[in-house]
């Protein structure tokens, strides 16, 4: 028998499946097949009639089952994403140096000036984080 997902991730599903098709008609770029795809695996992550299963049974007596449902491996998917985390977290942790706090920044593109900075992304990205590195740093 499949345990049934924690509370946190029942209300992310409801959430999603509630409100997906509202959002997408009032942010039209996501109205896509990659995005649908996306929202629909992690709506049908670890459900074993959706994504199906592995069913286990014991060695020594042949009786009793374990089913363990399919994940859909998305980063958009609360489950699955600590997967991706923690791969990434294990590749970045050497580089990390001992003792020294480290703060996650995010630089963001005035709304008035995302659309031409993403039209010539490839010429400013580099610009940009550099300046954005010496602001910090500079602070």
């Amino acid at each position: 028998m499949m345990p049934p997902p924690s509370g946190d991730w029942s209300v992310f599903q409801q959430i999603f499946a509630e409100h997906w098709d509202a959002f997408q008609r009032a942010h039209p770029r996501y109205q896509t097949a990659y995005y649908d795809g996306l929202v629909a695996k992690m709506l049908a992550c670890g459900n074993p009639a959706k994504m199906g299963y592995v069913e286990y049974r014991c060695l020594q007596c042949g009786e009793g089952t374990h089913r363990v449902a399919m994940s859909c491996k998305s980063s958009l998917c609360l489950r699955c994403a600590q997967v991706h985390v923690d791969t990434w977290v294990s590749q970045v942790s050497p580089m990390l140096h001992e003792g020294v706090i480290y703060r996650h920044i995010i630089l963001t593109v005035p709304a008035m000036f995302r659309t031409t900075f993403y039209q010539n992304a490839a010429v400013v990205l580099s610009a940009f984080m550099r300046c954005g590195g010496e602001c910090l740093d500079d602070f």
